[in-house]
């Protein structure tokens, strides 16, 4: 009977521990990435996030592992510039580039943070992730609906501005390394309506990816569990059916999994 107690109260406290290491996982930071473009005339340019108050595109909030779009269209753009401009509120004007990258802001820790510099998009405190933590993937270009060609092994990742926490996907920059040997053909860049970069980040926690792992580790350890149809997780009743542990037995090995599931969540937090 005693045995029992204790089993039932370890358990409560394991799965206690582990609703709240969840809730830390889901109530982690997210960041603001938006897509930097200007064209070869400083024409149109957008330099800065929503969330700042400055931006002039459509922007995503990273909150997990997974795929995002950022973009500019001729709607979010057409009180970008000044009035005596006369291309002012034609984007199809917008003619090759000279900057076109995508910043994830805030994303990464930096010993120069300083939240009155980064305060032009909205980072007022010090990332969580350092550069070799995050990958990332650029997935597509569309101008106008249509995909544009690129060299993706041209394609530059991570802290390239070391006085900032962005992480940087850069496609072109006339001012950085890629002006020499441009992923793109820069001279038959142009859009009137629309332009949109895919790419996936992983690294972070909470997608997919990561769910998908964890379950494959948990199966190399849980032999009958890898005999669930289709290779995914079994289900209850035929843990049940299989199962020839005693109820404390039982109890203890529920205890070991939530406390498992427990340690899993924060390992994740902690990275």
């Amino acid at each position: 009977m005693k045995l029992k107690k204790i089993i039932a109260g370890v358990a409560a406290t394991a799965m206690a521990v582990a609703t709240c290491a969840s809730f830390s996982v889901s109530a982690a930071d997210s960041y603001n990435a938006f897509l930097m473009y200007c064209d070869n005339q400083y024409l149109w340019g957008n330099w800065n996030t929503q969330a700042s108050g400055n931006g002039f595109g459509k922007d995503a909030k990273i909150t997990k592992d997974g795929t995002y779009t950022v973009s500019m269209t001729s709607d979010t753009v057409k009180n970008n510039g000044e009035k005596d401009n006369p291309n002012y509120g034609f984007t199809n004007s917008a003619v090759s580039a000279n900057v076109f990258c995508v910043d994830i802001t805030g994303i990464l820790k930096t010993k120069k943070f300083n939240a009155s510099k980064e305060k032009e998009n909205a980072v007022t405190k010090n990332g969580t992730f350092s550069e070799k933590d995050i990958t990332c993937k650029l997935k597509s270009i569309k101008l106008d609906g249509k995909n544009f060609k690129f060299d993706a092994s041209k394609i530059l990742y991570g802290d390239i501005e070391d006085d900032n926490t962005n992480y940087r996907i850069e496609i072109y920059n006339i001012f950085g390394e890629t002006k020499d040997d441009p992923p793109i053909d820069i001279t038959s860049f142009g859009w009137a309506k629309s332009i949109e970069v895919t790419f996936s980040i992983s690294g972070i926690g909470g997608g997919a990816d990561k769910t998908t792992k964890a379950a494959k580790n948990t199966n190399d350890t849980q032999p009958a569990t890898t005999a669930a149809v289709g290779g995914g997780a079994d289900t209850s009743a035929a843990n049940t059916s299989s199962n020839t542990n005693t109820g404390a037995e039982t109890g203890l090995a529920l205890v070991g999994l939530a406390l498992a599931g427990g340690a899993i969540v924060l390992t994740k937090k902690r990275k």
